[in-house]
């Protein structure tokens, strides 16, 4: 969680990205856990040599999650992110032990909070619509508020693309080949498959039977065009 006392957007202007590597989640491909993109994951950072992980990356659940009210917020962007999470709380609601259950709102306070959701220009993020950092025990989603033409990216473009950084928040460090996943890098997966819980579940377990099992905290850097 955060403790609230560093301002959040003074670590992002001077470049405060905390990274390391996340040991891989050995993992059998058990009936339990098809479909799942687990051995054929790709890069978590698109055109990069960064090998792809699986984590247990959040302690515990329901997460706190928190949109910042400032920058280029707006309750249609609001809206979008909410929606996009609770995606995953939807999708994972019958998995055994629990699903990734979490309360969302947004605030210009981020003491206590699991994951931060932070508006910025596409400059900022070096071109990429979306980009995932651990810091410390929660996370950061930095999202895009303009297209690659310069406009402000619309409120179901951005929920596309804050659902799938927010699987990397849960854990999932990496991509799938497989375009109707949410954690793949095309624009035409509208929801979290059931490939997408899968993997999930083996971050958190490495047999899938939990999601909710205690975890550690990982530090790790995550971006997607």
């Amino acid at each position: 969680m955060f403790d609230g006392s560093v301002p959040l957007a003074v670590k992002f202007l001077f470049g405060s990205l905390l990274a390391a590597s996340a040991s891989a989640v050995s993992t059998n491909d058990d009936d339990a856990l098809k479909p799942n993109y687990v051995s054929s994951m790709l890069s978590p950072v698109e055109g990069s040599s960064v090998k792809p992980r699986l984590c247990a990356a959040r302690a515990k659940f329901p997460l706190r999650v928190v949109v910042l009210n400032s920058f280029y917020f707006s309750d249609a962007y609001y809206s979008a992110i909410k929606q996009a999470c609770e995606a995953w709380s939807e999708a994972t609601k019958n998995v055994p032990g629990g699903g990734a259950t979490l309360t969302c709102v947004d605030s210009d306070d981020v003491k206590g909070a699991d994951v931060v959701f932070l508006m910025c220009t596409r400059e900022t993020l070096g071109g990429f619509s979306g980009f995932t950092t651990e810091l410390g025990a929660g996370a950061v989603i930095r999202l895009s508020a303009f297209d690659p033409d310069g406009h402000r990216v619309t409120a179901q473009s951005l929920k596309r693309v804050a659902m799938h950084e927010f699987g990397h928040a849960l854990g999932i460090w990496g991509h799938s080949p497989d375009p109707n996943d949410a954690m793949s890098l095309s624009e035409k997966a509208a929801k979290v498959s059931q490939a997408d819980v899968n993997t999930l579940r083996a971050a958190y377990s490495g047999h899938g039977l939990s999601i909710q099992q205690k975890s550690g905290a990982w530090m790790f850097v995550q971006g997607s065009k």
